[in-house]
């Protein structure tokens, strides 16, 4: 069974936080908070929205002649201006002008652009005279998708506006100004993007840039598993299983560095685990 269809979403009143005591950008060598008396006053509000549209498109094969599928192609897209009320790995989710939550619009943390995720069973049909050939079966989980985005910005003890750094701890990075195009033609762990797009701005200034504005690496992991089942009594048998994990051993990375000023900028440090595999055996009554 094939089908395809739109499915959309709107979020209104969505929690967000910011500084409702954030002084404006300048050179002074003293802030300008509306009450000088306090430093931040972080708020909570629901004030936040959020809109997706999608393209999806399943797939089922219910089981016939041993074989069971089943697939689904999204094509997506997620817009929002605070995607939680907790930092993300690319995100702080918190804005940088608290008085400007239009220039947080943005694509989503959890935006992706493209997945694929298919799964399958297959009893393999063969050695069904024989009680040690017969009973084996594989399964498998295969997922592809595009990357999530992530936002440039300065480093956290970096007051480059000069509005403060958050008391709390969970407040926003300033960020830098967009000079050039990020993108790269052939990324890489060592550049995913082009750092030299982005730039410091004037002291005492916002930076241009927006939230998520790039897009980090996406994902392919395939994991298979082949079981044989053997019965040993009427209601007793013993499943054997071998168990393969990113068995096409496809490096998936994680985020790239996003703080400006940091001697790693641009650069991926972390990627997802490598292929394993696990032998099982039960006994099954």
């Amino acid at each position: 069974m094939f089908e395809i269809g739109y499915v959309g979403s709107k979020g209104t009143d969505l929690i967000g936080a910011r500084d409702i005591n954030q002084p404006p950008p300048s050179t002074n060598p003293y802030f300008e908070r509306r009450l000088p008396q306090f430093a931040d006053i972080d708020l909570l509000e629901s004030d936040r929205n959020s809109i997706c549209h999608s393209l999806q498109a399943p797939f089922e094969q219910r089981l016939n002649f041993g074989l069971s599928l089943l697939a689904s192609y999204t094509f997506s897209k997620s817009i929002d201006n605070g995607s939680s009320f907790f930092s993300s790995d690319g995100d702080p989710n918190f804005p940088q002008d608290s008085y400007d939550l239009r220039a947080e619009r943005g694509l989503s943390n959890f935006d992706v652009r493209q997945r694929f995720v298919a799964s399958y069973g297959y009893d393999l049909p063969f050695g069904n005279r024989s009680r040690w050939l017969k009973g084996w079966q594989t399964f498998g989980i295969l997922q592809f998708q595009t990357g999530e985005p992530f936002t440039v910005s300065l480093l956290a003890d970096d007051d480059n506006s000069n509005t403060g750094i958050d008391s709390l701890g969970f407040g926003a990075n300033d960020r830098p100004n967009v000079v050039g195009s990020p993108h790269l033609s052939n990324p890489s762990a060592n550049q995913w993007f082009d750092t030299s797009a982005f730039a410091i701005p004037v002291y005492g200034s916002f930076g241009n840039s927006g939230r998520n504005t790039v897009t980090g690496p996406g994902s392919q992991t395939v994991d298979l598993s082949l079981v044989k089942n053997t019965t040993i009594r009427e209601d007793t048998a013993v499943q054997f299983r071998v168990e393969g994990f990113n068995v096409l051993n496809h490096t998936n990375f994680g985020l790239p560095d996003n703080y400006i000023g940091s001697p790693t900028f641009g650069q991926i440090l972390l990627a997802g685990n490598p292929r394993r595999l696990r032998l099982g055996l039960k006994l099954i009554s």
